[in-house]
């Protein structure tokens, strides 16, 4: 069974540094570019990918979820923050008996989680994953693409 990974999103867009300089300029062209790349993540390794958007400082009453590129897109509602969706996430996972990685650096939050079951990653070894996931893929095109 493909292993679950659930990525605070905002955490991870501040702290890599490709990412970080869009903030400013287009947070939506920051969110893009991380879904993007958990996309490559998620092909290569067939796990299931979630991100986590805090929406608590909008006027938004109910929480927004979709699929882009197979990685699901959690954006949160008005008045809770990604750190709450995280936490319901693992304890679902936790009632289910389903093994569940988060990727965080936040280190408050890193340890509850913990707490709760879930094994975790920061945002640098997320990195480390995401950027094998893509010189895996360019691996296979560059080897399909030849006669």
């Amino acid at each position: 069974m493909p292993e679950q990974l659930v990525v605070d999103g905002y955490n991870v867009i501040h702290a890599w540094k490709d990412l970080r300089p869009l903030v400013p300029e287009s947070l939506e062209l920051a969110r893009e570019g991380l879904v993007a790349r958990l996309s490559t993540l998620a092909q290569i390794t067939g796990s299931e990918v979630t991100v986590v958007f805090d929406a608590h400082r909008t006027s938004a009453h109910r929480g927004n979820e979709e699929v882009r590129d197979g990685v699901r897109v959690l954006f949160t509602r008005r008045g809770h923050s990604a750190d709450h969706a995280i936490e319901r996430l693992a304890y679902l996972a936790r009632e289910r008996g389903e093994p569940l990685m988060v990727a965080t650096s936040d280190s408050f939050h890193r340890s509850m989680l913990r707490g709760m079951g879930a094994a975790v990653i920061g945002a640098d070894e997320l990195l480390r994953q995401v950027q094998g996931a893509e010189a895996e893929l360019a691996r296979q095109l560059r080897n399909h693409s030849r006669p």
